[in-house]
């Protein structure tokens, strides 16, 4: 077919061919398709600061209009950080956004009955832009409270919070210690996730973050702390990274959540056999071993919505991670993170195995002491003795298959 005769692509596929330049096609879709399910007002806010209505107002406006083109519609909070502003930047929004097909609609921040206009708004694939007023004499965590009123009254998904530095904490790091076996993961836009019933008073006590960053935090922390906030997550990123944070797991800002209970079970007879066996048969793509529940576990570890799971067998050297899965979206709020601080804390010495083409090997890497690679399989090991390793590697490598007759 001549190159005049090709289609061009839809303005979706168009975003969706943007987003996997920076992230997994996969993964887009897959988060793109949670978040149709969600009624058009409870997909998202989004919140950007003074200065990004100053420096990057037009990347602001440009994602607004991929995010309509993919279907998704949000309402824009701003004078969050700074009222002052927020009148003209109002202003400038709402002339910018028809320049890409988009019709903003303004409102006082203190309006009543706000949520139901903006969910009617939303519906007539309009954005509403509410701004606080340049005299609203209110401090920011009165500010904070009227948008977590807004995000009740929307059951809004997730809180994008965009400022110019980007996420929470230190930049360009792998890795946060917080303490023996409590380590958070980071990227260049600061850390990726944090759990506030593991990690809030850590970071705090450890001064590991900035005091501009400590209080975004302990804002927070309040708002996630409201009993009607329990469906709700925050984004801190740059607005530049505004569709990496939203449709990659990996994400380019810091995701807070106010955190999932992690339960140790010592025997399978107080778990969900057909929701655990259906977590590890959709996590691997393939059907368990007939004889794998029989095998008594030393613990399993398992958040409460069964969306993640990490299972130890004793062994002669240390325990042994037989399975370590977590679902897609559940890796991008950090559920592994969270099962790996709760078994480490039980178990500081442990070691597992991986196939060559698991594609969790990266971060296994940021966990281990050391590991070994050998034609079928790759050993990791933490807090164990070396001259124990060939023990450990030898055990691995003869432990049952946990799959069906393949390599598990």
């Amino acid at each position: 077919m001549p190159p005049s005769e090709l289609a061009a692509p839809s303005p979706a596929d168009a975003v969706l061919m943007f987003v996997e330049s920076v992230g997994r096609r996969s993964e887009a879709e897959l988060y793109l398709k949670l978040f149709r399910q969600l009624p058009k007002e409870s997909f998202a806010l989004i919140a950007p600061g003074s200065q990004v209505l100053l420096r990057a107002l037009g990347s602001l406006v440009e994602q607004l209009r991929f995010l309509h083109d993919l279907g998704l519609r949000a309402p824009v909070v701003l004078g969050l950080f700074d009222p002052a502003a927020s009148a003209g930047g109002a202003e400038r929004l709402a002339k910018r956004l028809p320049s890409v097909g988009l019709e903003a609609c303004l409102h006082d921040a203190r309006d009543p009955d706000l949520a139901e206009r903006l969910r009617e708004e939303l519906y007539g694939e309009k954005v509403p832009v509410v701004h606080f007023p340049e005299d609203d004499a209110t401090g920011m965590e009165q500010r904070f409270a009227r948008v977590g009123e807004i995000t009740r009254g929307l059951l809004t998904r997730k809180l994008v919070l965009l400022r110019r530095q980007g996420g929470l904490g230190p930049k360009g790091e792998r890795r946060i210690d917080l303490g023996p076996g409590h380590m958070l993961a980071a990227h260049a836009g600061g850390i990726s996730v944090i759990n506030l019933r593991t990690d809030r008073e850590a970071l705090l006590s450890g001064r590991r973050l900035r005091k501009e960053d400590s209080e975004l935090l302990e804002q927070i922390a309040r708002l996630l702390e409201n009993p009607g906030s329990s469906g709700l997550v925050v984004s801190v990123a740059s607005p530049l990274n505004l569709l990496k944070e939203l449709f990659t797991v990996k994400g380019a800002g810091t995701l807070i959540k106010a955190g999932t209970p992690i339960d140790r079970h010592d025997s399978y007879q107080s778990v969900d056999i057909g929701r655990l066996r259906e977590l590890l048969e959709s996590s691997f793509g393939r059907r368990i071993d007939p004889q794998f529940f029989e095998r008594p576990p030393l613990a399993v570890y398992v958040d409460a919505g069964y969306r993640g799971v990490a299972i130890l067998h004793t062994s002669s050297v240390a325990p042994f991670l037989t399975k370590f899965a977590v679902e897609p979206v559940a890796q991008g709020e950090g559920i592994g993170q969270d099962l790996w601080q709760a078994l480490l804390r039980d178990h500081p010495s442990v070691f597992w195995r991986a196939r060559s083409d698991n594609p969790i090997t990266g971060w296994y890497m940021t966990l281990c002491d050391g590991m070994q690679r050998t034609a079928r399989w790759q050993v990791f090991w933490r807090g164990v003795d070396a001259a124990r390793v060939p023990d450990l590697v030898a055990e691995a490598l003869a432990r049952p298959a946990d799959f069906g007759t393949e390599p598990g």
